[in-house]
């Protein structure tokens, strides 16, 4: 089986053996690993794909039941992709633990992967969209991040993509040597930094990527993708991101880790099932999406935050989430 791609009046090839593997990590989420896994499966070439699935250790009795549902929805689904691998922790490790191990470990034996968490919904052009750029910027090494999702969505540009510097990890793929400089250390990390990268970490001061770097210095959060973003940063590598997303998030009901119930509209967010992948025409920042993201970002969270607050003052708590919702809803228009 061979996969024939041309962009950029460049021809190269994907042939079956030169898949990526997807790493997919889970943990105690039967249901939306069911959602997840479903349409991981009808993706175009999973059938050719190796998939890898990394179940953290259960906590308690609950959690081992949950588990035990999730090995069985692997079982159903073992015969839509080449072969399905479980790894499969005795001891909770937490998610940030679970994420870097098992992407570390996942690089002793593939030169380039695709990571997934069990909350993350694919179109069924992902895989081929992640294996096409992996292949295209695979000698590329300005270009350290492959990401499926962004915050924007434009339906008008299916097969555009850009680059820049700032990381998303909602669907995305990366390759054994650039990950082998990832710094888990967020100390470390923020000594490298000197003053004046502060501001263009943070977007230009659109968003606050430094606070949380520095709260995982002194132990307040404990999260892996501000660490990758800070060493892709440091070592001024770009993120390729596309203009409508192959991926969106489910796990915004509070179920998650780091998730909260203020995003739930986010499954209504339509994704890019016929997208091609397309390269940007130069290997440097886009200075237009860079504009476009950063107006995207800009003050919005902050101005929601502002009218939750004031209207915590006035409604019960049963009405004020349905509200918060709301803004979140009406946020996402614009």
């Amino acid at each position: 089986m061979m996969f024939m791609q041309q962009e950029n009046k460049t021809k190269y090839k994907l042939v079956q053996n030169d898949l990526a593997p997807v790493l997919l990590i889970a943990y105690n989420r039967p249901d939306h690993f069911r959602k997840a896994l479903i349409a991981l499966r009808k993706n175009t070439i999973s059938i050719y794909t190796d998939l890898h699935v990394a179940i953290d250790g259960p906590k308690n009795n609950e959690d081992k039941l949950k588990q035990k549902l999730i090995l069985e929805t692997i079982e159903e689904n073992i015969n839509y992709f080449k072969e399905i691998k479980i790894h499969k922790s005795k001891i909770n490790k937490g998610l940030k633990k679970n994420i870097v191990e098992s992407i570390t470990n996942m690089f002793k034996y593939y030169d380039k992967i695709i990571v997934l968490e069990d909350d993350l919904i694919t179109a069924k052009n992902f895989l081929s969209y992640m294996n096409e750029a992996l292949k295209f910027y695979e000698k590329k090494t300005k270009i350290w991040h492959i990401a499926g999702k962004n915050e924007v969505n434009f339906k008008d540009k299916k097969n555009e993509t850009f680059l820049w510097r700032f990381m998303h990890c909602s669907g995305w793929a990366t390759w054994k040597n650039r990950w082998f400089f990832f710094n888990s250390d967020a100390s470390l990390l923020i000594k490298k930094f000197k003053n004046k990268n502060i501001n263009k970490f943070n977007l230009d001061g659109i968003k606050n990527s430094w606070e949380q770097l520095e709260n995982n210095a002194n132990g307040k959060i404990n999260t892996w993708a501000i660490l990758w973003y800070a060493t892709i940063f440091l070592n001024n590598g770009l993120c390729l991101s596309p203009w409508f997303s192959y991926v969106k998030n489910i796990g915004s009901d509070g179920s998650g880790a780091h998730d909260s119930k203020t995003l739930g509209y986010l499954e209504s967010q339509p994704l890019n099932h016929d997208g091609v992948f397309s390269a940007p025409k130069e290997f440097v920042e886009s200075k237009s999406a860079l504009r476009i993201m950063k107006q995207a970002y800009k003050a919005k969270p902050g101005l929601i935050k502002f009218f939750i607050k004031i209207t915590q003052m006035f409604i019960s708590n049963s009405n004020y989430e349905k509200l918060k919702n709301s803004y979140y809803k009406v946020y996402r228009l614009f």
